[in-house]
C-alpha cells in the first residue's frame, strides 16, 4: 500500500490523497490564487497592532482609535473580542477619506469641554 496524505475535512470525514495527487492539488491552488491577484500587486506583510501601539505611531489616543473602530469610522480587524489595526490603512483613511467631521464643529457649537473625565459639548 502506498503512503497517503490524510486531510481532515469538517462534516465529511478524512480525504486520503497520494503524494502525486496532493502535489497536483497544491499546484492547482497556487495557480488559482495567483490568477486572482492582479499582476504587480504586493502582498502586505504589515503586522496588526493593538490600539496602544497603533495610537503611538499615529499620534492619537488609544481610546479615540478604539471608539472610532467600534463606530466603523476607521479600518480595523476584529479578532474575537480584540480590535487590531494596520497603521498604513488608518493613516491613509484619515488623510484621503477622512474621518467624519465632529458634530460640534459641523453645527457651529463650541468645541467639547472635558468635565469629570467625560467630554460634553459646551453651550
Amino acid at each position: 500500500m502506498t503512503d497517503s496524505i490524510l486531510i481532515p475535512v469538517q462534516s465529511v470525514g478524512v480525504l486520503a490523497l497520494t503524494q502525486e495527487e496532493f502535489e497536483a492539488a497544491l499546484a492547482a491552488g497556487a495557480r488559482l490564487t495567483s490568477a486572482r491577484r492582479p499582476q504587480g500587486e504586493v502582498v502586505s506583510a504589515e503586522s496588526l497592532l493593538d490600539a496602544d501601539q497603533a495610537a503611538a505611531q499615529l499620534g492619537v489616543s488609544a481610546r479615540w482609535l478604539e471608539d472610532s473602530a467600534r463606530a466603523g469610522i476607521v479600518p480595523h480587524y476584529k479578532l474575537g473580542r480584540f480590535i487590531r489595526f494596520k497603521v498604513s490603512e488608518v493613516a491613509t483613511h484619515c488623510k484621503i477619506g477622512g474621518a467624519p467631521m465632529p458634530v460640534a464643529e459641523f453645527i457651529g457649537h463650541e468645541p467639547p469641554v472635558e468635565r469629570s473625565g467625560r467630554y460634553r459639548i459646551a453651550r
